[in-house]
């Protein structure tokens, strides 16, 4: 009787009163109590209700609603403008951002069977940078990863004319926004677009297999637009514990970016800017969305090999301006891909230069890796001199002004 009593108590809640008596068994009474203790925690911080009192089923037009009303502005955020998107799915461009989606049961999102390149575009001269080369990087992650691109679709020249389409209706988007609308200080400072595509394995079912997208791969494009940070500031890198990226997906260029995120975020945690893989042999790799590039006491021009990484479009370019002449002028004559020990380049210090090379970075130099300064010995007049020179070639030629 006394366990009976002791179990005695009302909760109330918005709608009910619950009231438990000596019917129940001593099991049911510590299970129900139980889960009243986590309903209790579980508040929402909004309206301080219990969020299992009442879940909603809506019709879909209400949900999407919903979901329409829970979606974030453009307009407060500034940095980074949503402006159009084309789906394969509905074979059409919208430049409605809250109705960038795509089906939850698409292979690409639940399964991480996808992959994607970015082109980036001068916002003032609307010159696409290296178009061809991304698009060709595509197909090969899609071979490499049993993709197959959507019917009418199967050619470069046919994703070509879709992404520029898209690209084309997201620069009327932004000019319809600017229209009537105050100028504010993101007027003020430089922009880079860019042209996100994906290649999925198409939507139908949640299991491993492709077999069940009945309808074959989608293809999908993002176009958005990004403040450019008008500075070169070097960056503290540090060498990730993160596991490594072994062949053949280091180099696929696909959506399960899980390892990325997390070398970024382990960066952060740890009070730097970029996190760099470092292979159990002492060999340098690349960080989470750019490649590593050195300029060793010899005054060469040096990065890893790509069959250990991506094959970085733009650290393509820069092998391009080394061969063309472009860099005698800071003293770099040569180049060439090789292993690059971290030993040797960093805790030696043989490394004049070290830069991080990538479509949305360009170039920026990095100056201190696991405490240790890079270039310190060059003097602060010849620090970091061939990456201020390279990000000033990378962004001509991004504005398709000829730098040879």
């Amino acid at each position: 009787m006394f366990v009976a009593e002791k179990m005695m108590m009302m909760t109330r809640t918005r709608t009910t009163t619950t009231v438990f008596t000596n019917s129940r068994s001593k099991r049911s009474e510590r299970i129900i109590i139980k889960r009243l203790r986590f309903r209790r925690r579980a508040k929402v911080e909004e309206d301080k209700e219990e969020v299992f009192d009442e879940i909603p089923v809506l019709s879909g037009e209400r949900f999407l609603q919903l979901h329409r009303e829970k979606s974030t502005p453009d307009d407060d955020d500034e940095n980074c403008l949503q402006l159009a998107m084309y789906s394969s799915h509905v074979r059409a461009i919208t430049t409605d951002s809250e109705s960038f989606v795509m089906k939850v049961d698409d292979h690409g999102f639940h399964r991480g069977h996808a992959v994607f390149d970015t082109v980036s575009i001068d916002a003032e001269t609307r010159t696409f940078q290296d178009l061809d080369y991304h698009l060709d990087r595509l197909k090969t992650s899609a071979e490499m990863a049993f993709l197959t691109f959507p019917k009418g679709l199967e050619s470069l020249d046919s994703l070509a004319r879709i992404v520029k389409e898209t690209v084309s209706a997201a620069f009327e988007e932004k000019e319809r926004r600017q229209r009537g609308r105050s100028p504010s200080s993101s007027d003020c400072c430089s922009s880079m677009m860019q042209a996100r595509f994906y290649l999925t394995a198409g939507v139908g079912g949640f299991s491993l297999s492709a077999k069940e997208c009945a309808e074959g791969s989608n293809f999908y494009c993002v176009v958005i637009e990004r403040t450019k940070a008008e500075t070169t500031k070097a960056l503290r890198a540090r060498t990730t514990p993160i596991a490594v990226k072994n062949k053949p997906f280091s180099n696929i260029k696909s959506t399960n970016y899980l390892q990325n995120c997390m070398i970024t975020t382990d960066a952060e945690m740890h009070g730097a800017d970029v996190g760099i893989w470092v292979a159990n042999d002492g060999k340098v790799l690349e960080g989470p969305s750019a490649n590593v590039a050195f300029v060793d006491d010899r005054g060469i021009f040096i990065a890893p090999k790509v069959d250990d990484v991506l094959d970085g479009v733009t650290m393509r370019r820069c092998f391009e301006f080394v061969e063309k002449g472009l860099l005698a002028d800071v003293g770099v004559v040569e180049c060439e891909r090789r292993d690059c020990s971290f030993r040797e380049l960093v805790l030696e210090r043989r490394a004049k230069e070290c830069m991080m090379i990538g479509s949305v970075v360009q170039c920026v130099p990095i100056e201190k890796w696991d405490d240790v300064d890079i270039g310190r010995d060059e003097g602060e007049n010849c620090r970091n001199k061939v990456a201020v020179r390279l990000k000033e070639l990378l962004e001509k030629d991004a504005r398709g002004i000829r730098v040879s």
